[in-house]
C-alpha cells in the first residue's frame, strides 16, 4: 500500500517522528550543536509549513503537549533549595537584576511597536528566564560549586518562576471574555492554594513514597504521576499546565536530589521519549516563508538578542561586583544564563496559543533560542578552560 503524504496512519506517525529524531540527535550532538535545534529544524521540514508529510495531530500535538509538560517539570527540578538559601543573597540579586534588566527593556520595545500591554509583557517574559542548558559543561569541569555557579542555579527559581507567573497573570487578565477583576483573580487564588499545599504535602509524600517502595518502576512512575497530578490541577482551576509541572519539579526535587538513579529514570522518560515531540512540534509552528518574505523577523530577532546579551551581562557584572567575584566568575555567570529554552518556549508556545504572538515573534524568538544555546555553549565552553587552568599550579596540584 503506498504511504499517503500527509502520512495518516498514527503508528507510522511515530515511527517517523522517532526514527527522524534519532538521526538528528546523533549528527547534532556529533557537531557540537544542541539538539534542541535540530529537532526545531526537523519540524519546520515535515510539518504543514514545509514538505507536508506529518501533521500536527494526533501524534505530535499529544506528544509534544506532555513534552511541554515534562520541559517544565525538570526545569523546576534544577532549582537547588539548599543552594538557595545557602547563597540566598547572590541568588536574590542574581536572580532578580537578571530578570528586570531583561524584562523591562523587552517591554518598551514592545510598547514601541505599539503592541498593546498584554504582548509587551509577554515579550518580557520571553527573554527574562534562563535555562540551565550549559551547565552539565559546568559539571564536567567540576565547577559546579563555585559561589557563582550557585548564584546561578538558585537564580533559576526567581527567573522561572516570575516568568510564568506573569504568563498566567496576563492571559488571565488579557484574555478576551474575561468576565471582571474577581472572575480573573479566582484562578490566581486557587493557584496560589494549589502552590502552599504542594510545598507542604508533596515533599513529604515523596520522601515517604522513596523510603518505604525500593523499586525503581514505582518510584519513577510516582514521579510521573504527581507531575501530570499538578500539572491537571493548575488547568482545571483555569491557569496553564507548565506551572503547575513547574510546581511539581520544585517540591519533588528536595526528596529526589540524592536519589541518582532516580533522577536518571525521570529525566531520560523525558528526554527520549516526549521532550523531541515538543521540539518538533515547536518547528511545526514556525511559518517558513516569514524568514524570506518579512525582514521584520531577522530585525525584531536581532533587537532581543542584544536585549538579552545586554540584560544578561549587565546583571553578572553588576552581582559580581557587589559580591567581589572574579571577571571570570561573572563572566561565566553570563554564560550559564545566556541560553533560552524551556521556559522561553513555554511562554512563546501559550502566548501564540492565546493570539498574543503571531508567526513573525514566534520565528524570531526560535532565532534567538538557537542563537543562545551556541553562544552560550561557547561562552561557557571558553569561559570554564579558563578557570580551569587558573586551578592548576605547576605539578598537576590545584589551589
Amino acid at each position: 500500500m503506498p504511504i499517503a503524504i500527509p502520512v495518516t496512519d498514527t503508528i507510522l506517525q511515530i515511527t517517523l517522528l522517532t526514527a527522524a529524531a534519532l538521526v538528528v540527535k546523533l549528527t547534532m550532538e556529533r557537531l557540537h550543536i544542541p539538539g534542541l535545534i535540530g529537532l526545531i529544524l526537523l519540524g519546520m521540514v515535515l510539518g504543514p509549513e514545509g514538505l507536508r508529510i506529518l501533521p500536527r495531530e494526533p501524534v505530535v500535538d499529544l506528544l509534544g503537549g506532555i513534552g511541554l509538560i515534562y520541559i517544565m517539570f525538570l526545569a523546576g527540578m534544577e532549582v537547588d533549595w539548599e543552594t538557595a538559601k545557602s547563597r540566598s543573597k547572590e541568588t536574590a540579586a542574581l536572580g532578580m537584576s537578571s530578570f528586570l534588566l531583561t524584562f523591562l527593556p523587552a517591554v518598551a520595545v514592545g510598547r514601541l511597536m505599539e503592541w498593546g500591554w498584554p504582548a509587551a509583557v509577554l515579550l518580557g517574559a520571553v527573554i527574562s528566564s534562563h535555562t540551565l542548558l550549559t551547565y552539565p559543561m559546568v559539571q564536567k569541569m567540576e565547577l559546579q560549586h563555585r559561589p557563582a555557579v550557585s548564584a546561578v542555579v538558585g537564580g533559576t527559581l526567581i527567573t522561572d518562576t516570575l516568568a510564568l507567573v506573569l504568563l498566567v497573570v496576563v492571559l488571565q487578565f488579557g484574555s478576551a471574555g474575561t468576565g471582571g477583576t474577581l472572575d480573573a483573580m479566582r484562578p490566581l487564588l486557587l493557584l496560589a492554594l494549589i502552590a502552599v499545599l504542594s510545598v507542604i504535602i508533596v515533599p513529604r509524600l515523596s520522601r515517604w513514597m522513596f523510603k518505604f517502595r525500593s523499586t525503581k518502576a514505582e518510584n519513577a512512575l510516582y514521579v510521573l504521576v504527581m507531575m501530570l497530578l499538578l500539572a491537571s490541577a493548575t488547568d482545571l482551576v483555569g491557569t496553564e499546565k507548565i506551572l503547575g509541572a513547574f510546581l511539581a519539579g520544585i517540591c519533588i526535587n528536595p526528596a529526589i536530589s540524592k536519589r541518582e538513579d532516580l533522577r536518571e529514570h525521570v529525566e531520560f522518560a523525558g528526554n527520549m521519549i516526549f521532550i523531541p515531540f515538543f521540539f518538533v512540534a515547536t518547528g511545526m509552528l514556525i511559518d517558513v516563508s516569514v524568514f524570506v518574505d518579512d525582514p521584520r523577523v531577522w530585525l525584531l530577532a536581532g533587537v532581543l538578542i542584544a536585549l538579552l546579551i545586554g540584560g544578561k551581562l549587565a546583571a553578572a557584572l553588576i552581582t559580581g561586583r557587589i559580591f567581589r567575584y572574579s571577571l571570570s566568575d561573572r563572566l561565566l555567570m553570563f554564560s550559564l544564563t545566556l541560553p533560552q529554552a524551556a521556559a522561553t518556549l513555554a511562554v512563546t508556545t501559550a502566548a501564540h496559543q492565546a493570539g498574543f504572538f503571531d508567526a513573525l515573534v514566534v520565528d524570531a524568538v526560535i532565532i534567538l533560542i538557537a542563537m543562545s544555546c551556541l553562544l552560550g555553549a561557547a561562552a561557557t565552553g571558553l569561559i570554564g578552560r579558563r578557570l580551569q587552568q587558573r586551578r592548576k599550579v605547576p605539578g598537576g596540584h590545584r589551589r
